[in-house]
């Protein structure tokens, strides 16, 4: 291992216990239902910054397995599919011309955004099939971590990410003319780094100041 190459982590702040886990001081949070519910994941993002965006703001990626849904509670939310360059679907709570709901298929590149610039949004997300432990563990340390990094002003680790992303089965999505060579090379580069990450730099895919397995 040579871990003595990788940057120092921040310092990790004990979320473990918390639900809803609040982030950005307050402007954004997570909160889990209990597994077999519709939504099993409530997210509150706040107003859109496109100069300094939330964390809750994903990157284009795609989940290799999985079908993502997505039912707005309050606010409007932009959906992209394939692209960040034009929205595929605007969600609204309020608005009937927009509908509530929407899903994206496993291995189709996408990212959402608050359409709002003043208000804060929450939207419900649930992954078929489920995964609940998995899903939770994943969210609780890539959203802790990334606040974390938030607190220390300092960017985040990107075999760090690697490592919590190959954990959940998400690659990013790198951008080629074939999104068929684009999924491809994305899961390549999320593997080969995460390992990296995992195995020769030291980092986890799971800290337990930001998740702790329920005891039964």
């Amino acid at each position: 291992m040579l871990s003595f190459l990788r940057s120092s982590s921040p310092v990790r702040t004990d979320t473990a216990d918390q639900n809803p886990v609040i982030y950005e001081d307050g402007a954004s949070a997570l909160e889990f239902r209990a597994s077999g519910s519709q939504y099993m994941l409530r997210n509150t993002h706040p107003p859109f910054n496109k100069d300094a965006p939330s964390i809750m703001f994903p990157p284009l990626h795609y989940h290799t397995h999985q079908t993502e849904h997505f039912r707005i509670e309050s606010g409007e939310c932009h959906l992209f599919k394939d692209t960040t360059e034009r929205v595929w679907k605007k969600l609204s709570a309020t608005d009937p011309a927009y509908e509530k709901t929407a899903k994206i298929s496993n291995k189709i590149y996408h990212t959402i955004n608050n359409a709002s610039t003043t208000e804060p949004m929450t939207l419900e997300v649930s992954l078929t099939p489920e995964d609940y432990d998995g899903e939770e563990e994943f969210f609780r340390n890539f959203f802790g971590y990334l606040d974390d990094c938030r607190r220390a002003n300092r960017p985040p680790a990107f075999f760090q990410m690697m490592v919590f992303l190959r954990g959940a089965d998400t690659p990013l999505a790198v951008p080629l003319p074939s999104q068929l060579l684009g999924r491809f090379v994305s899961w390549c580069l999320m593997h080969a780094a995460g390992l990296w990450g995992k195995w020769v730099l030291g980092y986890k895919e799971t800290y337990v100041e930001y998740y702790r397995k329920k005891q039964l």
